[in-house]
């Protein structure tokens, strides 16, 4: 079970109501795989996982900005304003830990019964059998700050990681016992829209290009 300070937890949300600074939304990316942004087409659906028990679904979305700039441009101006809008909470947590580089996740929970209670300490990342731990939960809503939902209502929380989430990995996400392992086969598919969005890059290029001039 994860145990996430309760410090931790109070920094990210003083950080919210912070006004926040612009963070860079373009990380290192030494594979040389990071697309340009706008020109992709795939949903939310396409970049996450859902699990559920008997009580609660949890959707797991890793916000990698080199998988946000697969999505259809409304989508990725979507999530990457909620990343800016949020980024004094998560700076204050990367500081807190030594992060240089965070990582980040967006957790949303249902609830499919009254007045049910969530731990956000039960949701957990790992990728060839290595835990990926979080280093701060911020809460973005009130349901996810009391940590109980009505049946029929939303909480959603942004998890930060001390390292960016390997999403050309077969991650495995969890709460608690039960766990989505649906993730490695999600990777052709950002594969091939990767291919297609850099197609798109490269025709949209030649057709701005300027005609070339002949010598005299």
């Amino acid at each position: 079970m994860i145990r996430i300070s309760r410090f931790l937890m109070l920094l990210a949300l003083c950080a919210c109501a912070r006004p926040a600074s612009m963070r860079s939304q373009e990380p290192s990316d030494p594979m040389g795989t990071m697309p340009p942004p706008g020109l992709g087409s795939l949903t939310q659906q396409d970049i996450s996982l859902t699990i559920a028990n008997s009580q609660l679904t949890l959707r797991f979305e890793p916000l990698n900005e080199r998988l946000l700039r697969l999505l259809a441009p409304d989508a990725y101006r979507a999530l990457s304003g909620l990343i800016a809008n949020r980024s004094a909470a998560i700076d204050s947590v990367s500081r807190y830990s030594g992060s240089t580089q965070p990582g980040l996740m967006l957790v949303t929970v249902y609830g499919n019964v009254p007045d049910v209670r969530f731990d956000p300490t039960l949701v957990g990342v790992s990728v060839n059998a290595r835990r990926i731990e979080p280093i701060g939960i911020i809460p973005l809503d009130a349901n996810f700050n009391r940590q109980q939902l009505a049946i029929r209502t939303v909480g959603m929380g942004l998890f930060v990681f001390s390292e960016e989430l390997p999403v050309y990995s077969p991650m495995v996400f969890t709460y608690g016992t039960v766990a989505a392992e649906g993730w490695s086969n999600k990777i052709s598919t950002f594969d091939r829209e990767l291919a297609r969005v850099a197609s798109r890059a490269r025709s949209q290029a030649a057709q701005s290009a300027p005609d070339s001039v002949p010598s005299p």
